[in-house]
């Protein structure tokens, strides 16, 4: 709860802009980086793990086809705690972004899913448990509550759904629910 109150109040500021006129380029090469806050659902062979998690960093990389849509790779996924250990149920997703109206888009995909440790718990790679599969799907939507001329800050909804085949052909499914804040250059 102490995270929603904090995002809402880091959006408060950019409220003005709201209803401002849509002024916004979108074209070319796009970047984007989130962070943000949810539920993670994990189920591995018999045994299931259900806990808050959060996401960080949320990354997308994208080409505007037009000013309205947009192929992206995009990095979603969950950071959990397994066996005391930090680690990432996350996925390499080739998604397609449209815009509904100028300032709320939706976006679909599919990829590969990865299970790792989080990076900065990584100290010798070659026994660091680094797990992948497939499918890896993701649906998100996100309203721009800040727009500028190359710029724009959004709130976003996203599902992510993994699969992933970890030690001894044990699968491990993953659901992850997520409110990201996201920064967003066109």
């Amino acid at each position: 709860m102490k995270f929603y109150l904090l995002l809402i109040t880091l959006c408060l500021p950019f409220s003005k802009n709201l209803h401002a006129q849509h002024t916004l380029q979108r074209k070319g090469l796009t970047f984007g980086l989130g962070a943000g806050a949810g539920h993670l659902f994990l189920k591995t062979g018999n045994k299931s793990l259900s806990q808050f998690s959060t996401t960080l960093p949320n990354i997308k990389i994208g080409y505007m086809l037009n000013k309205r849509s947009e192929i992206l790779l995009i990095l979603p996924g969950a950071n959990y705690t397994y066996l005391t250990k930090q680690r990432g149920f996350e996925g390499f997703v080739l998604c397609y972004q449209t815009w509904i109206k100028p300032k709320w888009w939706i976006l679909a995909g599919g990829g590969v899913t990865f299970d790792a440790p989080a990076f900065y718990t990584v100290s010798d790679p070659k026994t660091a448990g680094f797990y992948t599969g497939l499918p890896a799907l993701s649906l998100a939507s996100g309203y721009e509550f800040y727009q500028r001329k190359h710029m724009a800050m959004d709130l976003q909804y996203r599902f992510f759904y993994g699969h992933a085949t970890i030690e001894n052909n044990i699968n491990r499914h993953g659901i992850s629910n997520m409110v990201i804040l996201g920064i967003n250059w066109y």
